[in-house]
């Protein structure tokens, strides 16, 4: 596509819906990301995608009825944005869990991308789960997902399907389900551990549980959390294609597919 046959209205559409993804997305809308770089990606993104939307009737530049396409764009790209970051949330929101059981309640760290304190467990997985999911080329399958948006949803004038905000409540309530699978192998084993203080406890009342059950519940937590990595591993791949796949329904149903 040569520089001088890009239309300028065609370009601006296509970068609303791509700015409303890269500034939420995963690894893109990173805290520590320049927004002067988020702002080139998205208009190298958005001319690389405009041919998708070259073939489609568009209202006037200045007229009422872009304005309200362009907003319409705005509002896909974030929610698309706010869907893959699903996987995410759930891996920080099992490793907070763990870490509340295991007596890190007190220990918590600021994350600057959430801006909200964090328990350290959690954002200890937080961090892995970014390094697995670019090893595992999962901004690749967002980027594809992304693409194939324009096809599910393409820009029209036309409002968005009621449809879709079931969906999207779905698939939040996905992130508890995968927290859950997540955290079950560290759980369980504090909650082993629990078990055997209180029976401990009952058998030999002179011993204080507590003083010894603290460090013993940070000690064989952090032992299964070492041990349970490819489970993790496991897990993340599958949470990164769940999201995937939570996000074709979610496009589907705001399109009336």
């Amino acid at each position: 596509m040569e520089l001088l046959s890009i239309k300028p209205e065609l370009l601006m559409l296509c970068l609303m819906r791509v700015s409303g993804f890269v500034f939420v997305a995963p690894v893109f809308g990173s805290q520590f990301l320049p927004k002067v770089a988020k702002f080139w990606f998205s208009l190298l993104l958005a001319i690389a995608l405009m041919p998708l939307v070259g073939g489609s009737a568009l209202p006037r530049f200045a007229s009422f009825a872009y304005l309200i396409l362009a907003v319409r764009e705005v509002l896909i790209g974030l929610m698309i944005g706010f869907v893959c970051n699903f996987f995410l949330h759930s891996v920080e929101f099992a490793g907070h869990v763990v870490g509340l059981q295991m007596g890190f309640a007190s220990s918590t760290l600021f994350d600057p991308v959430s801006r909200s304190d964090v328990s350290v467990i959690g954002r200890f997985q937080g961090l892995l789960a970014i390094v697995l999911f670019l090893v595992m080329n999962g901004h690749h399958v967002l980027l594809r997902s992304f693409r194939a948006s324009y096809s599910i949803v393409p820009p029209s004038t036309s409002g968005l399907a009621g449809e879709g905000a079931h969906q999207l409540i779905l698939a939040t309530a996905g992130i508890f389900v995968v927290a859950v699978k997540v955290a079950m192998p560290i759980l369980s084993a504090i909650f082993m551990v629990q078990v055997g203080l209180a029976l401990l406890a009952k058998t030999v009342p002179q011993m204080n549980v507590f003083v010894v059950g603290f460090p013993l519940k940070i000690s064989v937590g952090l032992a299964v959390l070492g041990f349970s990595m490819p489970y993790f591993t496991y897990m993340l791949a599958k949470a990164i294609l769940g999201t995937n796949a939570s996000l074709r329904s979610v496009l589907t149903a705001i399109g009336g597919g």
